[in-house]
C-alpha cells in the first residue's frame, strides 16, 4: 500500500466504485425477468433471447482486454468517463431495438462499456492496497456491489410487470447518467505509473508477461470455472422459475434478491478470513464446499419431486461458498503485478465475464431441469477444487 493510502477506503470512494461495478450487474439482473416476454415481443426462440446475455458477456470480456492497457496508459478516470458515455448511448440503443439483431449489437456495445466499471474499480484497489488488505478491499467493495442484485432483480420484475422490457433499458440509461455525475465529481486518479506505462506498454507483450507466472493462470482458471457455474444458473433461472415452476415475472424478480444474500454472506466470510488465510487456502475451502453441496443437491433431485425452494436453498449456499473462492482467486491474481494493475485487472475481468459467456452458452444446451443444472455446477466446482489442490501443493513445496 502506498504511503498516502488510507488503510480503510473512504465511504465516498467505495460508494462510487460500487456503483461503477454495478453497471454490469444491473445490466444483467434488471432485465432477467423480461427474458421470456422479450422473446415473445421480438418473435424469437428461447435460445436467441439467452444469446443477449451471452453477447453482453462477450462484449464485457473484449472490453476488459482492450481497455485494460489503455487504463494503464491514460489513467483510471479517463477510461471510466469514456465507458460511461458509451454505456448511456448503448442502453438507449437497446431500448429502441425493434429486432433481435439490433438488440444483440447494442448489448455487445453495452457490455464493452460496462466493463470499464469493474476494470477501474479493481485497478484502483490494486493501486492502493496489497495482500490481505487487497482481499479486504475487494470483499468490502463486493459486499456493496452484492446489494445490486437485491435491488435490480425485484425492480426488473416490477418494471416488466407494469411497463415492459424496453423500460428496463431506459432505467439503465438513467442509472448510467447518475453514475457519470458521481465519477466526474469524486473519482480520484490513482495510477502513479501511467507515464512509464505510456512509454513502454505493449498490449500483447503485457498479457504474455501475466501468464509467464503459472500461478496467475491458475487463479484465472479458478475464477473462470466458478463464475461459469454461476452464470449458467443465472441464464437458465428465468425459464426454470417462470416456465417450469409457473412463477410470474414479478415473483421471479425476488429470486435474485434471495440468492444475492448468499453472495453477501460469502463476501463477509471472505473479508473476515482474509487476515487468517492465504489465497490458496480460501480457494480450497470454498471449492470443496461448492462441490460437496452440488453432490448433495444432485442426490436430492433423484429422490424428491421438483421443488423450487430446494433449488433456491442450493443456489443460496453455492453463491456464498463461490464468493469465498472468487474473492481469493481475484485478489491472488491481482497481487502478483503491482505495476500492471489495470492490465492484470483487465485479464481477470475478461476471464470473469468471459466465463459468464461460457456458462451462458452451456445453459442454452441444457434442458430446463434442476438436475442438469446441478450436474454442471458440480462438475465446474470439481475443476476449481482440483486447481485449488494444485495451488496448495505448490505452496507446500515452496515453504
Amino acid at each position: 500500500m502506498s504511503q498516502n493510502s488510507p488503510s480503510t477506503p473512504s465511504k465516498i470512494l467505495l460508494s462510487t466504485l460500487g456503483l461503477l461495478v454495478s453497471l454490469g450487474i444491473f445490466s444483467t439482473y434488471l432485465y432477467l425477468p423480461s427474458l421470456p416476454s422479450l422473446g415473445e415481443a421480438l418473435s424469437v426462440s428461447k435460445e436467441s433471447v439467452q444469446l443477449t446475455l451471452t453477447i453482453f458477456f462477450l462484449g464485457f470480456s473484449w472490453g476488459s482486454l482492450i481497455l485494460g492497457p489503455l487504463c494503464d496508459r491514460i489513467g483510471r478516470v479517463a477510461v471510466a468517463k469514456i465507458g460511461l458515455i458509451i454505456f448511456i448511448g448503448a442502453s438507449f440503443w437497446c431500448a429502441e431495438s425493434s429486432n433481435i439483431v439490433n438488440l444483440l449489437l447494442a448489448r455487445f456495445l453495452q457490455g464493452m462499456a460496462a466493463s470499464t466499471g469493474l476494470l477501474v474499480a479493481n485497478a484502483i484497489g490494486r493501486d492502493l492496497y496489497k495482500e490481505s488488505q487487497l482481499t479486504r478491499f475487494f470483499s468490502t467493495l463486493m459486499i456493496i456491489v452484492a446489494i445490486a442484485p437485491v435491488i435490480a432483480s425485484p425492480l426488473g420484475g416490477i418494471i416488466e410487470s407494469y411497463l415492459g422490457w424496453k423500460e428496463n433499458f431506459y432505467f439503465l440509461m438513467l442509472f448510467g447518467v447518475f453514475v457519470a455525475f458521481l465519477v466526474w465529481i469524486w473519482l480520484p486518479e490513482t495510477n502513479v505509473y501511467r507515464k512509464k506505462s505510456s512509454e513502454s506498454s505493449i498490449i500483447i507483450k503485457n498479457y504474455i508477461i501475466l501468464f509467464k507466472k503459472s500461478d496467475y493462470g491458475i487463479f484465472c482458471f479458478i475464477i473462470g470455472v466458478q463464475l461459469g457455474a454461476i452464470f449458467c444458473y443465472i441464464t437458465l433461472s428465468p425459464f426454470l422459475f417462470i416456465h417450469l415452476f409457473g412463477w410470474t415475472a414479478h415473483e421471479y424478480g425476488f429470486i435474485g434478491a434471495y440468492t444475492a444474500l448468499g453472495n453477501i454472506g460469502g463476501l463477509f466470510f471472505a473479508r473476515y478470513l482474509a487476515p487468517r488465510l492465504y489465497f490458496h487456502q480460501g480457494i480450497l475451502i470454498g471449492s470443496c464446499l461448492c462441490f460437496s453441496l452440488s453432490l448433495l443437491f444432485v442426490g436430492l433431485c433423484f429422490f424428491f419431486p421438483l421443488n423450487p425452494f430446494l433449488l433456491i436453498i442450493y443456489v443460496l449456499f453455492f453463491f456464498s461458498f463461490s464468493a469465498l473462492v472468487v474473492m481469493n482467486a481475484s485478489a491472488g491474481a491481482m497481487n502478483l503485478f503491482p505495476r500492471m494493475a489495470c492490465t492484470s485487472s483487465a485479464m481477470v475481468d475478461a476471464i470473469q465475464i468471459g466465463s459468464g459467456a461460457f456458462g451462458s452458452a452451456i445453459a442454452t444446451f441444457l434442458p430446463v431441469f434442476p438436475l442438469a443444472l446441478g450436474i454442471v455446477m458440480g462438475g465446474l466446482s470439481l475443476l476449481s477444487l482440483i486447481a485449488g489442490l494444485f495451488l496448495e501443493k505448490k505452496a507446500v513445496i515452496l515453504n
